[in-house]
């Protein structure tokens, strides 16, 4: 901690999850010495990923959480099963302050809660934005698709996204690389939607 506090830097980055790891990339690709601060702890490949190699029915209660009152708060998350629950902040551990009802899904470590994305990277569509006025609620998004659109390739690009373009309006096709191919139930399931 000594040489850090020695040190002078031009921003420090609060988090080093998906949104504040990218923040610490462009801004060191701007040239600015970047500080990243992270209350998690550190996860080594292989070592701290207890579960990635377990097959299926290795998991109890088919990978449930059995008691999932315990956490009623990161329970709501699609990705917390007995797998991932290792990279979830416990609910009665970790409180919060509710003014109003707020869902704080948290991980703390390095990489935060892109270890839990569940490799899906859809790209909102013009639907989406036009939502607030469309529907009447909330307040409108000052910025359109066709806007973002260059930032979602610059993602897309950097982060080597596979996938389909489908042409379908309400998601947008990215910038992919080859999709992955489908395994034999997929496949099956595939010809008999088709």
């Amino acid at each position: 901690m000594e040489s850090v506090q020695k040190n002078k830097f031009d921003a420090i980055v609060i988090g080093s999850g998906i949104s504040g790891g990218w923040a610490a990339k462009e801004l060191c690709e701007a040239g600015l010495k970047t500080l990243v601060l992270e209350r998690g702890r550190d996860v080594k490949h292989v070592k701290d990923y207890p579960t990635a190699m377990k097959d299926p029915w290795e998991f109890t209660h088919g990978n449930k959480i059995p008691k999932r009152e315990a956490n009623p708060i990161v329970n709501k998350c699609y990705a917390y099963d007995s797998g991932t629950e290792h990279f979830f902040v416990k609910d009665e551990k970790h409180p919060y302050v509710q003014e109003k009802p707020f869902d704080w899904i948290r991980g703390y470590q390095v990489g935060g809660k892109s270890l839990i994305w569940a490799r899906q990277t859809q790209r909102w569509s013009q639907y989406e934005f036009d939502a607030p006025k469309r529907d009447g609620y909330a307040v409108e998004w000052p910025i359109s698709y066709r806007e973002l659109a260059p930032f979602y390739t610059q993602v897309e690009k950097f982060v080597g996204i596979s996938g389909n373009k489908d042409g379908i309006s309400s998601l947008p096709d990215g910038h992919f690389l080859k999709p992955w191919e489908l395994n034999c139930v997929e496949k099956h399931v595939q010809s008999r939607v088709k």
